[in-house]
């Protein structure tokens, strides 16, 4: 059963294996957990390491620890589905699955100075301020319901856009530039191939 953050709270532990197990919640580390999962240079089970260290990890007496407990596969279900906000998976496919959609639509690194514009402008949250205390439910509800009108959603919206058969050929070209200008920097040659492509059509 899905927590109701309202009622409840958000959660500081996750259960694993039946027991309460600590979990960090703080806001980055849900973002350095999409850094992770997005970079192409890990392997799938350097990225479930990382997703480990990064929710489960302890700084004890100088020495970064990893409580035997999170070193399972069920750790690691537990921590996805504390990101996900113990929301129901959507099927494959579906709107919004992972499936659904495999265009790359935001990059962290690339696209911060428009989050921090944002949620500056539009809630008052300063995310530049290294004492910043917010839990990753608390940041990623508000991230989800920027407005339309955000540069965030702008951006997201316009490199997942496809041509339609209704567009005219003047729209098709205003999209394919709006993206252009939007591209997030190749990190493979794959990406850098579909970059050039994007390029071609417009000239």
């Amino acid at each position: 059963m899905q927590p109701n953050i309202l009622l409840q709270g958000a959660p500081s532990t996750v259960e694993v294996d039946g027991a309460p197990v600590p979990i960090n919640c703080d806001w980055r580390t849900g973002i350095r957990a999409m850094q992770a999962m997005d970079d192409p240079r890990l392997g799938r089970n350097d990225k479930a390491r990382v997703i480990i260290a990064l929710y489960y990890g302890r700084w004890d007496k100088g020495i970064f620890m990893v409580p035997e407990a999170a070193r399972t596969a069920a750790a690691m279900e537990s921590a996805v589905r504390f990101f996900a906000l113990c929301e129901p998976r959507k099927p494959e496919g579906a709107p919004g699955s992972r499936a659904a959609s495999r265009a790359r639509l935001w990059d962290w690194d690339f696209d911060a100075p428009r989050v921090i514009a944002d949620f500056q402008r539009e809630y008052g949250i300063d995310l530049t301020e290294p004492k910043l205390d917010m839990h990753w439910w608390r940041f990623w509800s508000l991230f989800r319901e920027l407005s339309d009108t955000s540069k965030t959603m702008q951006a997201i919206g316009i490199r997942g856009a496809r041509p339609s058969r209704n567009m005219g050929e003047n729209e098709k070209k205003q999209l394919l530039e709006r993206q252009r200008e939007l591209a997030l920097p190749a990190r493979t040659e794959d990406e850098a191939l579909k970059l050039t492509n994007m390029i071609w059509e417009i000239a």
